[in-house]
């Protein structure tokens, strides 16, 4: 399983199994099959799978620890960048589809409903670790620091996940 773990190219197949959701998308927007409310249906699967990387990056120290896979640490960048991915790509659409770019009423919701509240801060806590994911930025931030910062991912998390029940996500599937 090492060996596995350690090759280059299990991380190019993490990183394209990563992708499958956004193919999904595209694929079902080229055919256009996006259910009955597109509007609903691409926050919903664009903030799901931010979330599921989120959660899944999260899990990646404990995991190399119970079942002794130093290696699985590897994947821990792409996955979190990949949850900052999905989660900007889940606000786009909030502002592009759900808003059309209409910022007086994009921020009338923020202020007033706390789902969106929590979901903004979740993804603005996640932008100074997407800036800061690189080894140059570990080297320039000494590794206590970074590590310091990085830990944001809990509060960034915490956000997200009350995102999710707030917006009345449990049990929608």
């Amino acid at each position: 399983m090492r060996r596995v773990l350690a090759s280059r190219w299990t991380k190019v197949a993490v990183f394209l199994a990563c992708l499958g959701p956004l193919e999904c998308l595209s694929w079902r927007g080229l055919h256009r099959d996006l259910t009955a409310n597109p509007i609903e249906f691409i926050p919903h699967l664009t903030g799901d799978w931010a979330l599921r990387f989120l959660l899944i990056t999260l899990a990646i120290t404990p995991l190399r620890l119970l079942l002794r896979l130093p290696d699985l640490i590897r994947f821990r960048r792409m996955l979190g960048l990949f949850a900052f991915s999905y989660g900007m790509l889940h606000l786009i659409t909030f502002v592009a589809i759900d808003h059309f770019f209409d910022w007086h009423e994009i921020m009338k919701d923020v202020m007033k409903r706390s789902f969106v509240t929590a979901g903004l801060t979740g993804l603005v806590l996640l932008v100074p670790l997407a800036v800061t994911s690189t080894r140059g930025w570990i080297r320039r931030l000494g590794g206590k620091r970074w590590q310091a910062l990085h830990r944001l991912i809990y509060m960034s998390s915490a956000a997200c996940v009350i995102h999710y029940l707030l917006a009345g996500k449990v049990g929608r599937h």
